[in-house]
């Protein structure tokens, strides 16, 4: 086994649950008409509900006659709310074993593809901001997309913020093992009820399923 010098956890999936996809749609279809789409097509605003590319949007902008950044203003700014709501209702909750963070004696960072502005608050909220010595996720803006896992940018940025050389990567996607794969890390695949039964085409170093598997590793 490493020795490992940090840990860094995905936020959405791993520390937190998800929120229902039809939730992300009503918000994002709302950002539309906030645009000034009053009935945007059903493919347009699930491509910028999750997983968003940059090409995607300037496409579904194009499509519609509206500039590509006026658009992700109001994607972003609904998203915001949601998940804030969402948080404050008690949907979107931490998960049963974040308590094995509390063992956890390294430097720990959360590198996430979701706003910053959010993944402070959830954590915030939830009392888990303490844990953690950096957040690295996106701004609120079109440039924030080229940086999004599987591109390595926040995991080295959040690594160079622990002063580490060596972390252990958490995260419960494909993009997530990608992403710690370029960086040069080792990535523990942490599977929850949504992706219990994921079949894998990129190779994680470890597959585990508990944040308890996780503190057994470092």
């Amino acid at each position: 086994m490493a020795a490992y010098d940090g840990v860094l956890f995905d936020h959405d999936g791993v520390l937190v649950t998800l929120c229902g996809k039809p939730a992300l749609h009503e918000a994002t279809a709302d950002a539309f008409r906030d645009a000034g789409i009053s009935d945007p097509r059903r493919e347009d605003v699930r491509a910028l509900a999750i997983r968003v590319s940059d090409a995607e949007l300037c496409a579904v902008a194009d499509r519609h006659g509206v500039d590509p950044d006026r658009l992700w203003h109001h994607r972003e700014t609904r998203i915001d709310d949601l998940l804030r709501a969402e948080t404050t209702a008690g949907r979107k909750s931490v998960y049963d074993d974040v308590h094995a963070l509390d063992r956890l004696d390294l430097p720990l960072g959360v590198v996430s593809n979701n706003q910053t502005r959010i993944v402070e608050f959830v954590l915030d909220h939830h009392g888990l901001a303490g844990h953690f010595e950096t957040v690295r996720a996106r701004h609120p803006t079109r440039d924030s997309l080229r940086h999004k896992k599987p591109e390595p940018t926040y995991l080295e940025q959040a690594t160079a913020d622990l002063g580490c050389r060596n972390p252990l990567y958490v995260g419960d996607s494909e993009s997530d093992i990608r992403a710690g794969k370029r960086a040069g890390y080792d990535v523990a695949f942490l599977r929850r009820d949504h992706n219990a039964d994921r079949a894998l085409d990129a190779t994680p170093t470890y597959d585990v399923e508990s944040l308890t598997a996780v503190r057994e590793l470092v």
